[in-house]
Parts: C-alpha cells; sequence; structure tokens
C-alpha cells in the first residue's frame, strides 16, 4: 500500500471533498488542452510507491475517459467492512492519508487521475441524516481555509439506500493559492450506516485542463457508485488505515 500521506494532491482532495474528496500532492503544472482525439486507456501499472504527480495532457485525458466507460467491479477494504462499484477496478491503487482515519483509499494511477476515501462520521444516535454532512463539512472547514479552496456547491440530493436514505453532495472545487491552482471535480455520500456513525464515501477528479471529463467521471461516480455502496459490517468497524 502507497503512504501518499505527505503528498500535496492527497491532502488537496482531502480538502476538496473534506475528505474523500480527498487528494494532495506536488504543484501541477498548466498543460495546454489536447485537440487530438482521446481514446479510453487505464493509467500504467502502479508501483504502488510514492506519487509523481505530473501534469495532465493526453494521458490524464485518456485516464479519465477510461473511467467513463470501463465496467464496474466490487473492491471490498481490508477489514471487509464496506463494497463499492469502481470502474476500472485492477487500476487502483491503496493508500493512506496521514492524520486523516478512513477506512479505504484509493487512487487511480500513480499520477492521481481520480481519489476515492471511505470514513467514518460520529453522529448523535437521534440526529438526522444531514447531521452527518454538516459534521464532515465543518470538519473540513480549516483544511479548505488553508490550503486555500473555493468549493462550488450544488444542490444536495437523497437516494434510497438500504430502506433508508443517503444524502449525495456533488461541487466543483478550485485551489485559490499562488503556489498551485486547479480544479476538482467532487462527489461524495453520506450512509446512516451503524447507530451513532455514519459512512462518508467520496471521490474527487482533477481536471488538469479537462474539466468536462473530469465532470463525467464525477456524475457516472454520483450516479453508479455512490448510491450502490454496501456495508458489510453490522456494527461501526474499530479499524482504520
Amino acid at each position: 500500500m502507497a503512504d501518499d500521506a505527505g503528498s500535496w494532491p492527497v491532502k488537496r482532495l482531502l480538502c476538496s471533498v473534506v475528505l474523500p474528496a480527498i487528494v494532495g500532492g506536488c504543484a501541477v503544472r498548466a498543460t495546454p488542452p489536447t485537440t487530438a482525439e482521446v481514446v479510453a486507456s487505464p493509467p500504467p501499472k502502479d508501483d504502488g510507491s510514492a506519487s509523481d504527480l505530473r501534469a495532465g495532457g493526453p494521458a490524464h485525458s485518456a485516464a479519465l475517459e477510461e473511467l467513463t466507460v470501463a465496467p464496474l467491479l466490487g473492491v471490498v477494504d481490508r477489514q471487509r467492512s464496506i463494497r463499492l462499484p469502481v470502474p476500472d477496478a485492477r487500476h487502483w491503487t491503496r493508500v493512506r492519508f496521514l492524520g486523516v482515519p478512513s477506512l479505504l483509499g484509493l487512487r487511480y494511477g500513480k499520477d492521481h487521475h481520480a481519489v476515492i476515501g471511505a470514513t467514518v462520521q460520529r453522529v448523535d444516535p437521534d440526529a438526522p441524516l444531514e447531521a452527518c454532512s454538516l459534521a464532515f463539512e465543518a470538519w473540513g472547514a480549516p483544511l479548505l481555509d488553508a490550503f486555500d479552496v473555493d468549493v462550488d456547491r450544488e444542490p444536495v440530493d437523497t437516494f434510497s439506500w438500504r430502506h433508508e436514505h443517503g444524502e449525495l453532495h456533488r461541487s466543483y472545487a478550485k485551489t485559490a493559492s499562488l503556489m498551485v491552482r486547479d480544479g476538482y471535480a467532487v462527489a461524495y455520500a453520506t450512509y446512516p450506516a451503524w447507530k451513532g456513525a455514519c459512512l462518508v464515501v467520496g471521490i474527487a477528479v482533477p481536471a488538469r485542463d479537462d474539466e468536462p471529463r473530469a465532470r463525467a467521471v464525477r456524475d457516472r461516480f454520483a450516479k453508479e457508485v455512490l448510491p450502490h455502496v454496501l456495508v458489510l459490517a453490522r456494527i461501526e468497524p474499530k479499524g482504520r488505515e
């Protein structure tokens, strides 16, 4: 498992979703948008070592295109507490996020073409579902301020989930610092998974001069992945990565 905790891409994604929607890494250089036809293609095999984030360009666009068309396959965390379907499952690598206890962290390719995170948010056992996202975003607010992240939020949706409802959030986040400027298409969902604890699962997709495909990947996850997350554990899992 790679440890991306200290990287700027992972921290930035962490901000953008305010966790999953999770990101960090080094500075990303602006790359002129390509006008050539983009063919869906997965990223090169990830050796699991520390990130070597590079600029966007055709390789990033091809990876995003792959995520919009590849078949879905279930991925389970190490404790077998949750299962989520992801496109092109074999090209995601498990990662840890320093200082952020998570159930699951995944990056798509060594260059972080997309990042997935899952964590647990404690809430009052009798609190309504919206209390989960309010607590989650309150936790992430200092990170957004620290990394100069501006978030354009879309209206919140709900979806049917396990005889109850989940809450779906979509946004587009931009880093406003002078050092790094980039955009991230972000989606995360909250689920009333356990008594007094909700599950939060999110994805952040860096645009790198291909905002339409970044948004398309996010929207596929919002429609085909996040509403179909399964909770396998009957009680809140105690372990964290």
